[in-house]
């Protein structure tokens, strides 16, 4: 049974007799049934109830790491997140009530440069969180050996397309062979830090959102998007505000966020085979081309380990060996 915005408000105002709506809006997709509202006193909530099983996975990740951030957490933070402000079910649906954040995404920009000082010292304010506000199995939590072998797979699966330069591959290679690059101590991270999270309010960082993703993980999983966005000049600018806000002796940070960037064109890549879509596939390839033109003989974009002559690789225990050169084919 679809719930609609008087049935959402209503169970909202009982479970929080505070509450005081003075409007509305039907904000409901595929995937919720969800209600947005103004309260008295200007803030905005959204009043949400799952219609799949996927929306409902998100939804219940979010609840997690809104209990995690909670007040005393937000303190730390220059920019606001959304939290959960009651949680409960209704005729065995369930439904969260949020409180939003306001801004414009910085995906929106058309220069999105004038937000790297912000930019910086938001993220850094992110890895900055103790890790010891995480208790056990509230959010996910990987290594660095963990972030290795997720790389390896994905250039595996990228050169089985037989679509990936032989350079490239050859400098990722390189990169996970590279024991300098691995060695770092996983922080909190958002998880999905893409520019569409990020609100913005001018130039300074407003809110993040849609922290479905956040664990604790390699931080430069959420410097890709900064890597893959600006130019070399503009990333270098990042990190060094960055590093004021985080000091570290996490040396190879840069270079794996920059590696992080490029491996998501391979996962792009990846994502096109699988489904079949030609399209994507013609987008990966020539993104992989202008990559591969973008870091040839250019020391800006260094992942700070030599290029690794074509060797046999082997990644898993069935994969038969074979060059980088001469890659097997296998069908999209």
């Amino acid at each position: 049974m679809a719930l609609s915005p008087i049935m959402l408000t209503a169970w909202a105002v009982a479970e929080i007799p505070s509450l005081e709506i003075d409007g509305y809006r039907d904000s409901s997709t595929a995937d919720f049934d969800r209600v947005t509202c103004r309260t008295s006193d200007n803030r905005v909530i959204s009043i949400s109830s799952p219609l799949t099983a996927p929306a409902a996975d998100v939804q219940n990740a979010e609840h997690r790491v809104g209990q995690l951030l909670g007040a005393g957490v937000r303190e730390r933070l220059p920019f606001g997140v959304p939290h959960t402000l009651a949680a409960g079910s209704h005729d065995k649906r369930r439904i969260v009530v949020t409180e939003e954040i306001s801004g414009t995404p910085l995906s929106s920009l058309k220069d999105a440069r004038v937000a790297i000082p912000s930019l910086a010292s938001a993220i850094a304010a992110i890895h900055n969180l103790p890790a010891s506000i995480v208790t056990r199995n509230v959010i996910p939590a990987t290594t660095s050996l963990d972030s290795l072998r997720d790389a390896a797979g994905i250039i595996d699966r990228a050169h089985q397309t037989t679509k990936v330069p032989s350079p490239l591959l050859d400098r990722w290679d390189a990169a996970i062979e590279d024991a300098g690059m691995w060695q770092f101590t996983p922080t909190i991270t958002h998880g999905n830090l893409d520019f569409d999270a990020i609100l913005m309010d001018g130039a300074a960082v407003s809110g993040v959102i849609n922290w479905a993703g956040a664990r604790v993980a390699d931080p430069a999983d959420d410097l890709l998007r900064v890597f893959a966005r600006f130019g070399a000049e503009d990333a270098v600018e990042f990190m060094n505000l960055y590093s004021t806000e985080r000091p570290t002796n996490d040396r190879r940070l840069a270079h794996r966020a920059r590696f992080a960037s490029e491996l998501d064109v391979a996962r792009w890549l990846i994502h096109g085979a699988d489904s079949n879509d030609d399209g994507i596939v013609t987008d990966a390839v020539a993104m992989l081309n202008a990559l591969l033109a973008a870091v040839t003989d250019n020391p800006a974009t260094d992942l700070g380990a030599p290029p690794k002559l074509p060797t046999t690789m082997v990644f898993g225990e069935n994969r038969t060996a074979t060059t980088r050169d001469e890659p097997t084919p296998e069908p999209l």
